[in-house]
């Protein structure tokens, strides 16, 4: 048994020794043909890896610079054109001298003469009136008075009359210049009442201003009342009174009506009113 156990071990180490010297003389001829064909092509089994080829870099060209001349070197441009001449001083001239303006003469109005050359007007006619505007006397001393335009109101008022019952009348005046020394009052009659019945009466209204005594006619009066106190015009006159300028008049006024009969039980005849109207021009 230990005889055929060493003769296996001998047989293996032959079969290892063997098959070395087959595999180094195998590498031997290897070499030896490739030493002697080098441009022996290899063909490789394995499959081939394809690279990327990078993409080819920009070439920039530069054109070469122009032959030259030597360069030639400018100043460079300004907005201000600068001077190199020394600067030179110019007297100031002196200023010339205002000429006056040449005084204009006014030419004098001629005044109106008639054939003989004798003036048309006085140097007062010649004066413009301004209304409201003091007017200078003759010898021009000061003034006489002031200009009212025509129909300038210089006052109103009213009188009335108490005859202690629900009757009464009433006498509106307003003043306003007429003329150059006169003036116009308006008086206008009212019946102050209630109810009031009364028939149209001839001459029934008497109305005296500075002097000027009228009679008017009273008309038909239809009044029930029922809206409560108020007036009825009984009539109306206007006067012209003189009313010198800057003057000042208590003028008269007097009011009387013929009623002629009673009013709340109390008998009224004539129903009056009436009192001075102060104006001033």
């Amino acid at each position: 048994m230990k005889n055929n156990r060493t003769t296996a071990l001998l047989m293996l180490l032959v079969f290892l020794l063997v098959v070395a010297v087959v595999i180094i003389f195998l590498t031997g001829l290897d070499r030896t043909s490739a030493r002697d064909n080098p441009y022996e092509t290899v063909t490789s089994t394995a499959e081939p890896v394809i690279t990327p080829e990078a993409p080819p870099a920009e070439v920039s060209v530069e054109p070469a610079p122009a032959a030259t001349s030597a360069p030639v070197y400018y100043p460079a441009s300004t907005s201000t054109p600068v001077s190199t001449a020394a600067p030179v001083s110019t007297a100031r001239p002196a200023s010339a001298a205002a000429t006056p303006a040449p005084a204009v003469q006014a030419t004098p109005t001629p005044t109106p003469t008639d054939a003989n050359g004798n003036p048309l007007f006085s140097a007062q006619d010649l004066i413009p009136v301004v209304p409201g505007a003091a007017t200078p006397s003759p010898d021009g001393s000061g003034s006489s008075g002031t200009s009212i335009p025509v129909g300038t109101n210089i006052g109103s008022g009213s009188f009335r009359s108490d005859t202690g019952t629900g009757l009464n009348i009433r006498a509106d005046w307003s003043a306003a210049i007429s003329g150059q020394d006169t003036a116009d009052i308006t008086v206008t009659v009212y019946a102050d009442c209630y109810s009031l019945y009364t028939t149209a009466t001839p001459g029934a209204l008497n109305i005296a201003v500075d002097g000027q005594y009228v009679s008017l006619a009273s008309p038909a009066i239809e009044r029930d009342g029922t809206a409560g106190a108020g007036s009825v015009e009984i009539n109306s006159r206007t006067f012209t009174v003189p009313l010198l300028s800057g003057a000042h008049r208590e003028i008269p006024l007097d009011v009387a009506w013929l009623y002629r009969g009673s009013y709340s039980g109390v008998n009224l005849d004539t129903i009056e009113c009436g009192g001075n109207i102060s104006l001033n021009r």
